[in-house]
């Protein structure tokens, strides 16, 4: 009997779970806003110490209006519902990492900003009248600039966009674009529009349409140490861009290695030019540079001109896949943090 009675109480609790209707997470829904004073607007986000983490995926737009915070993804998503993802307006100092933004015409937006910082990420940015920015460590990203100055950008998965890797547009000068992987997106990177004076270094620009793409007097620009190969369209691509200089760089069985409209630009150093798979020339003397020069076909309104790499590199330099001076970095940093670790010591027994 007591067996039967076991068994009936058994059913009664499952019918009692059957019948209650099915529990979900709470969505956080709607534009979130970290307001100038610190406090939060909107759910989504839990804060200490000026460090704000996800506490689930959030449903909308998130605006911060404070200075000098850190923003972490915390492993969530944001869905921006096609509105936008994150917006920085006129802030400094301000920390993203471990964002992941879908659904969203642009993921991270920086207006009028400096000194602010994206990593670990996978997102797309937009920098626009900024200066100062690093973009680092991300893991999937695009990345637009709009008249955006002195920023840098390293260490990047740049990947699988349908439009640009990365876009320097309308003045966006004196940025540096070192050590990141630009590969599978329609362009990797462009510059347009007196986008002057960037210096581009170390990066593999590789499996895209087009590498390299230098619009309307985009000039000026330094590009060294980078592999550009088997991009579908063409390696360098230039229009109306004139006096950018390449050196060391492994230029490998693209489609069309350069195409070069209305420009004249330099493509060497005065000592060492470029890899170009497609070069016929000799290396009489051993010293790893050709004695011909590889010409590069221009094209002019007057007609058919060439430019020459006067020092071609015979064979390919190999850039690594992470810059050389990465366990440096990782070692200066460890010291830094031992070296705080002993003077707090030391301070605590001197005030014992």
């Amino acid at each position: 009997m007591r067996k039967l009675s076991q068994i009936i109480l058994f059913f009664f609790l499952c019918s009692i779970f059957i019948s209650f209707p099915e529990i979900r997470n709470v969505k956080a829904i709607g534009t979130v806003y970290i307001r100038s004073d610190g406090s939060t607007e909107g759910a989504g986000l839990k804060f200490s110490d000026e460090v704000y983490w996800f506490t689930g995926d959030i449903y909308g737009q998130i605006v911060i209006e404070k200075d000098g915070v850190t923003v972490d993804g915390s492993g969530y998503l944001l869905h921006a519902m096609n509105e936008g993802g994150i917006l920085l307006l006129n802030r400094s100092g301000v920390a993203l990492r471990n964002i992941e933004i879908v659904d969203s015409p642009f993921g991270v937006k920086i207006v009028d900003g400096r000194n602010n910082e994206v990593r670990l990420s996978n997102c797309s940015i937009n920098l626009e009248n900024t200066t100062g920015n690093s973009i680092y460590l991300n893991k999937k990203i695009s990345l637009l600039f709009s008249n955006s100055s002195k920023n840098i950008v390293t260490e990047n998965n740049v990947t699988g966009s349908p439009v640009y890797g990365i876009k320097l547009q309308k003045f966006s000068s004196e940025n540096i674009i070192c050590s990141n992987n630009i590969t599978d997106n329609t362009s990797g990177v462009e510059f347009h529009g007196n986008s002057c004076n960037n210096t581009v270094y170390e990066n593999h620009v590789d499996n895209n349409a087009d590498g390299m793409i230098f619009y309307y007097d985009s000039n000026n620009n330094t590009v060294y140490n980078n592999t550009i190969a088997f991009n579908s369209n063409s390696g360098i691509f230039f229009r109306g861009s004139s006096n950018n200089r390449f050196f060391r760089n492994d230029i490998v069985q693209n489609e069309q290695q350069t195409i070069c409209w209305y420009c004249t630009n330099i493509w060497d150093n005065g000592r060492q030019g470029n890899y170009w798979s497609d070069y016929n020339g000799t290396d009489a003397d051993g010293d790893g540079v050709g004695q011909e020069p590889y010409l590069i076909l221009t094209l002019h309104l007057d007609g058919e001109h060439y430019d020459a790499d006067n020092y071609p590199i015979v064979d390919e330099f190999k850039i690594p896949e992470f810059p050389s001076w990465t366990p440096l970095l990782i070692i200066t940093v460890a010291l830094v943090v031992v070296a705080m670790i002993y003077r707090r010591r030391l301070s605590n027994q001197n005030q014992r």
